[in-house]
């Protein structure tokens, strides 16, 4: 990671590739999961819900989220072969439960039914959405009614000041905007959470990063 350009760690991010993208994994992982921890709890899983998550990077907080409800379905689907590769060998070493991982080249489409999950959520992906009209329309799909998604991200501000943070690979969106595609879409009683933590950011550097979680619901 420390040979990497700015360039080549904004396209990292999105897309993890090679051994650098093995490296990048392990810095993503300790940076995230806290915010991963915080957007999964607020879901409020039950027993036997279907959850589907969109960009599951190296899927090591799979055991996490399987502790919070019994008999919980997981789906997860990722742009990185990567990651779906080092997600394989968690799900591997949690055989007892029910998880099925996806490469898919565009994440704005899902091929799953109408109506077939409880709960949505992503971490640290919108970023990467150029029309999150297009994501959120697809999500309230798949979504059963009464289901919730829930999205987290670091806040415009600080994110914009991130040295990797290149306008050719990163959008980035202020919440208010994002709460009212998502009400425009359908969703009610959409809710805003807003944090601070003590964490890295992408290139190992102590930070305190405020971060946001939407939550709403079909």
């Amino acid at each position: 990671m420390n040979n990497l350009d700015l360039n080549e760690v904004a396209n990292q991010l999105r897309c993890p590739s090679g051994q650098a993208g093995e490296e990048l994994a392990e810095v993503m992982f300790k940076s995230n999961s806290n915010m991963i921890y915080k957007t999964v709890d607020r879901l409020q899983l039950h027993q036997e819900d279907i959850v589907l998550e969109i960009g599951f990077g190296s899927a090591k907080h799979l055991p996490y989220i399987f502790s919070t409800a019994k008999d919980l379905q997981y789906y997860g689907v990722e742009i990185s072969s990567l990651m779906l590769e080092m997600a394989t060998k968690v799900k591997e070493s949690l055989s007892q439960e029910k998880i099925e991982l996806q490469l898919s080249e565009e994440l704005n489409t899902l091929s799953y039914p109408d109506k077939f999950f409880n709960h949505c959520f992503s971490v640290n992906t919108v970023y990467f959405w150029k029309d999150p009209v297009k994501y959120f329309t697809e999500i309230y799909r798949v979504l059963k009614p009464g289901g919730s998604i829930a999205l987290s991200y670091i806040r415009e501000d600080f994110a914009q000041q991130q040295p990797f943070a290149k306008e050719d690979v990163f959008h980035f969106y202020r919440t208010e905007w994002l709460i009212r595609i998502m009400t425009n879409i359908g969703y009610s009683h959409v809710e805003r959470w807003q944090y601070i933590e003590n964490t890295l950011d992408k290139l190992g550097n102590k930070v305190i990063r405020p971060f946001v979680v939407l939550k709403g619901k079909k």
